[in-house]
């Protein structure tokens, strides 16, 4: 097995391992009267805080500061790239702004920090560090910025399986959220790999998080999750979330076709 193999099995495994440290510290905070949503969030800050420290540290060993834009002299490129999915977060910050508006106002600082530390952990996870790792993988294939982004994503939807264990009844659900998740990776992909930074991603991952991972602020209780669950699929919604996320997908493929191969290349060289 090739090294870039046996690091992105490491990484990916290691980071997995570190998610389940926010139980416990989701079992502490509860313990001094802190909400549940709260406490939740607290947990998640913290253990990704501690996953990003060691991020930054594998990428200044594997040497692909250069490549996230870090290094000294790096300049962020084409962020005209981000008009059109910036209209549809503006969307998404519309229909949940009475979510915002009516939420606890510590769970919304909590919520918001969240999001974009999420953002910036899995950026830095995921296209920081896995994709120019599969790019070094493939770098002799013809196709190998599509394959590098197409792998990294799968992995990156892959992941989402997780919720399996807070939503084992939801396996459908899910699974549609892995779907999404691997159109959203592939667009993040391209994203990164056009405007030559890590920021960029990471900081739209972090507002897509927040337009539309509002629901989290409503605090629904397991049995009206549960509730939603037995009622079925509604595939008007679904139908047109697709559409969005197919949208997204299209999005990150043209922006690989317009990324220059040989300049990511050398970055990684």
């Amino acid at each position: 097995m090739k090294k870039e193999l046996k690091y992105i099995i490491f990484i990916f495994t290691g980071f997995i391992a570190l998610l389940w440290l926010a139980i416990p510290l989701r079992e502490f905070f509860g313990n001094y009267n802190i909400t549940e949503l709260n406490a939740k969030l607290i947990a998640g800050i913290i253990t990704r805080l501690f996953i990003i420290t060691i991020g930054f540290w594998i990428i200044w060993k594997l040497k692909f500061k250069k490549y996230n834009g870090i290094k000294k002299g790096e300049k962020i490129q084409n962020l005209h790239s981000l008009i059109i999915p910036s209209l549809f977060i503006l969307m998404g910050l519309m229909s949940s702004w009475n979510t915002y508006l009516n939420a606890d106002k510590t769970a919304l600082l909590l919520f918001t920090a969240s999001v974009f530390i999420v953002g910036l952990t899995e950026e830095l996870l995921f296209r920081g560090t896995i994709l120019p790792l599969f790019i070094s993988y493939f770098k002799n294939q013809k196709a190998v910025l599509y394959f590098s982004v197409i792998a990294s994503s799968l992995i990156f939807g892959i992941t989402h399986y997780i919720n399996l264990f807070k939503q084992p009844d939801n396996f459908w659900g899910i699974t549609h959220q892995v779907f999404f998740a691997v159109s959203i990776g592939v667009f993040f992909g391209g994203l990164m790999l056009r405007t030559k930074n890590i920021t960029i991603p990471s900081l739209f991952h972090g507002f897509v998080n927040f337009s539309f991972g509002a629901g989290d602020l409503k605090q629904e209780d397991m049995h009206i999750i549960k509730e939603k669950i037995s009622n079925g699929i509604n595939w008007s919604s679904l139908i047109l979330t697709t559409l969005f996320f197919v949208f997204i997908f299209i999005s990150g493929i043209y922006m690989i076709k317009k990324t220059n191969k040989e300049l990511v290349l050398n970055k990684l060289n």
